[in-house]
């Protein structure tokens, strides 16, 4: 039987394999370094929001569908192997502690829907790109946004996570994420760069939309 503590940290891992996992088969089927990936799922907003429009015309195809779906696929996607080291760091650090306070069900969702929320942010700061972007950063930051959403709400447990050398308030957390959206937003004023700015505050807005959801859910901390 596994200790509680390392239960709660099975979903995380078994997330990060599978990203991990979609994203390597991805690069086999390239050449080069980490291979040439296939723009099929990645997520181009100019094509996502001309299906957008189709699907709301009646037409649902298969063409239509897939190119809708990207908005998700795109998200287990990376470009190279510091891209994704430094997501699964970031998704490890906050999927744990989210997973810790509201269980596994909350951090997966968590984190799907806030790689639609960064979709939708990227496509509304340049909905005629055609640009393919690709990338988990969307859902980790909506994780963290989901995090400072129930760190702002109610009081939550210090957190000890490896690789973090002692237990970090919710505060010093939730200030991670601040500061990760502050340079966002410098970001996106600055000079153009293929970092998806707006697809981190895209997640990040989502994730705390979505925590005022969860936290009618989860206990307050000094209530259990």
């Amino acid at each position: 039987m596994l200790d509680p503590v390392i239960e709660k940290r099975v979903p995380v891992l078994v997330l990060i394999g599978v990203i991990s996992i979609i994203t390597v088969l991805d690069w086999m089927h390239g050449t080069g370094e980490f291979g040439q990936r296939s723009e099929k799922w990645m997520m181009t907003p100019a094509k996502v929001v001309e299906a957008w429009e189709a699907a709301s015309n009646g037409d649902l195809s298969r063409d239509v569908l897939e190119t809708l779906a990207t908005s998700l696929t795109a998200g287990f996607l990376h470009a190279n192997g510091g891209h994704l080291a430094g997501n699964m760091l970031f998704l490890w650090i906050f999927g744990v502690v989210v997973t810790e306070l509201c269980g596994w069900r909350w951090m997966v969702a968590a984190f799907v829907i806030t790689v639609i929320g960064g979709t939708v942010g990227h496509i509304l700061f340049d909905p005629r790109s055609t640009t393919p972007c690709l990338g988990a950063s969307g859902g980790v930051m909506g994780v963290e946004g989901f995090y400072f959403g129930l760190a702002f709400l109610h009081p939550r447990p210090d957190s000890h996570v490896w690789p973090l050398a002692r237990p970090v308030n919710s505060t010093q957390l939730a200030a991670t994420g601040v500061i990760g959206i502050a340079l966002d937003f410098l970001g996106i004023m600055g000079p153009p760069s293929n970092i998806g700015h707006s697809a981190h505050i895209g997640g990040f807005v989502a994730g705390m939309l979505l925590a005022t959801l969860a936290n009618r859910y989860i206990p307050r901390y000094d209530e259990r």
